[in-house]
């Protein structure tokens, strides 16, 4: 038997949403469907919604705002004796008895784009931009930049941060190639170093090979000398600098992201 899920809302619909959905994978069933119904912000758009889900027999999952459109919308549904979850009103109603105000009854404001929305944009273009050693020209205007040999997780590393609103850049460093200049007229404050365990290293470059259909064999890419170089030369790199070295083997990105915030934030 099909059920129906109409998420009624006076913005976009996506609290409402989320949490229809959440409740609908509770049934690992094919036959719940959802309709979204947005800006529903006056009574003539509100009435038609009601008279849709009365002739789907649709069960309804609102968010609605304004106190006098919500509870005239929860008691015209039940009325018709249509299934109702009325998700913001029961949390409003306690929140006003308890802080003694009302509340502002502005649909959106939770995703309402302030300053550290654009910032942590801003964030995001910038790793983008200096991911993997591109543009050192934009080391200097970072909040931190990340530096290791390839398969340290520098990348994933930097767009965690940079959700977290800081301009983050990172630099591979290779045996064969000059770190960039720029990289140490960076405060060694900033820099943070990546290092991992060559046997874990050494598995990680296999595997990497594996999926890209390589022989790990014949690549010296994950061949043990090689790893060990490059280890080596990264260690010398990150002590000329005189940064923070941070063993990221077997370790979560969140862990080593959650330890860099602690050290920005001292």
């Amino acid at each position: 038997m099909e059920t129906t899920v109409f998420v009624v809302s006076d913005f976009t619909g996506e609290t409402a949403e989320h949490v229809a959905r959440a409740a609908s994978s509770q049934f690992a069933s094919d036959s719940i469907k959802l309709k979204r119904f947005r800006y529903i912000n006056n009574r003539d758009r509100a009435q038609e919604v009601l008279e849709e889900a009365e002739k789907a027999e649709a069960i309804i999952v609102c968010t609605l705002v304004d106190h006098e459109l919500r509870r005239w919308f929860v008691e015209e549904a039940n009325i018709k004796g249509l299934d109702i979850i009325d998700i913001l009103g029961p949390v409003l109603d306690s929140l006003q008895r308890r802080l003694g105000h009302a509340p502002l009854e502005t649909p959106g404001l939770l995703r309402r784009m302030d300053e550290e929305y654009f910032r942590r944009v801003k964030a995001i273009e910038f790793a983008i931009k200096c991911d993997d050693g591109r543009c050192p020209e934009e080391l200097l205007n970072a909040d931190v930049v990340i530096i290791g040999v390839s398969r340290t997780s520098k990348t994933p590393l930097c767009m965690y941060l940079a959700h977290r609103g800081f301009m983050v850049a990172n630099i591979p460093l290779v045996p064969e190639i000059d770190p960039p200049k720029q990289l140490f007229e960076v405060s060694s404050e900033k820099v943070f170093g990546l290092t991992v365990q060559p046997e874990k290293l050494v598995n990680i470059r296999r595997e990497r090979l594996r999926l890209l259909g390589l022989d790990a064999d014949v690549s010296t890419y994950a061949q043990w000398e090689r790893v060990e170089e490059e280890l080596s030369y990264a260690r010398n790199i990150m002590r000329r600098i005189g940064c923070r070295v941070m063993d990221v083997t077997n370790r979560a990105i969140e862990e080593t992201a959650q330890e860099i915030l602690d050290y920005l934030r001292g």
